[in-house]
């Protein structure tokens, strides 16, 4: 996978097989075996916070650069004045990176993020209690030992159910 050239050996009729980016490819090519991207993506709100997190992601690395891509070209303007103080904390936590990012660009895609959301939107809510559960079953009876006293049967219905649905 790595080439070593023998330097002291080597005669100009084997410079030919040696392209000078190979040494380079390679030495990229070892970095992402090594480096992993969703690694980033996961600790990207301690990074940058949990109110930027939101709106920002990183994508991508490309050549000496980390990608983010932000809801609105405003985020990206702000976040553009902490772009040192961002890569030291990338830098903390992947030390594998300092080489290899040098500055931090951004990308505007507002669809982005609303995949992100539609995604979360389609996760299964929280299961219901089917009257028969024996749960169920049990915090009714909890609710009307607690709510039995009360003499409007719409406010008792209302307070239990609150009751209910809170456990």
């Amino acid at each position: 996978m790595f080439k070593k050239i023998d330097f002291k050996g080597l005669n100009y009729k084997d410079l030919e097989r040696f392209d000078s980016h190979d040494l380079k490819r390679d030495n990229m090519h070892s970095f992402y075996q090594t480096f992993d991207f969703l690694e980033l993506v996961k600790k990207w709100p301690e990074i940058i916070g949990p109110a930027f997190a939101k709106v920002t992601s990183p994508l991508k690395i490309k050549g000496d650069s980390l990608i983010i891509v932000t809801t609105h070209a405003s985020y990206s303007h702000n976040i553009s004045y902490l772009s040192e103080e961002l890569k030291q904390k990338i830098f903390v936590l992947f030390p594998a990176l300092k080489p290899v990012i040098k500055k931090l660009n951004f990308q505007t895609q507002e669809n982005f993020f609303q995949q992100k959301q539609a995604e979360e939107a389609k996760k299964p809510a929280v299961p219901k209690l089917h009257p028969q559960d024996p749960r169920y079953k049990v915090l009714k009876l909890e609710a009307d030992r607690l709510f039995g006293d009360i003499e409007e049967k719409e406010l008792r219905e209302l307070m239990m159910s609150i009751f209910m649905q809170s456990r």
